[in-house]
């Protein structure tokens, strides 16, 4: 199949489908979607693609997640899920690591949290990646890569 026939079958497999009556909505979403697949074609032939192998939902996912927290819409994770992943592999290095203090200060907590790098408890927390942190661990969780 030729690069036109892959895009579109790749881009059917996803299709973003949402009922509206705005006639340009189908021209914005294949915008998106073709965006989408490129950028997956991009990440496949960079190294960063043998390190992390991403088929095409993995990695439409993670690009969601992502921006997700990097804007700070992301809702908070049910407890059960919380507890499933050290707080170090839950917050994705793009936010983590992103090099933007926006965002990324400590604040208090409603209640007490483990700290994601001594473990201890503590009522702070990074407002940006919601994850417990003392002050004095602050600065390290989000410089060690």
């Amino acid at each position: 199949m030729g690069g036109v026939d892959r895009a579109d079958q790749n881009i059917n497999a996803y299709r973003i489908s949402l009922r509206t009556k705005k006639w340009w909505w189908p021209y914005f979403a294949h915008v998106l979607e073709l965006v989408m697949q490129n950028a997956w074609l991009l990440f496949r032939r960079t190294d960063a693609h043998t390190a992390e192998p991403l088929d095409l939902l993995a990695f439409r996912r993670r690009i969601v997640q992502v921006y997700l927290m990097r804007h700070g819409a992301i809702a908070k994770p049910r407890r059960a899920a919380r507890l499933a992943l050290p707080a170090v592999h839950r917050v994705p290095d793009e936010v983590r690591f992103d090099g933007v203090a926006v965002g990324h200060f400590a604040g208090p907590s409603q209640t007490t949290k483990r700290c994601a790098l001594c473990k201890k408890n503590t009522k702070k927390l990074c407002l940006k990646c919601t994850v417990g942190l003392h002050n004095q661990c602050f600065n390290a969780f989000h410089s060690i890569h």
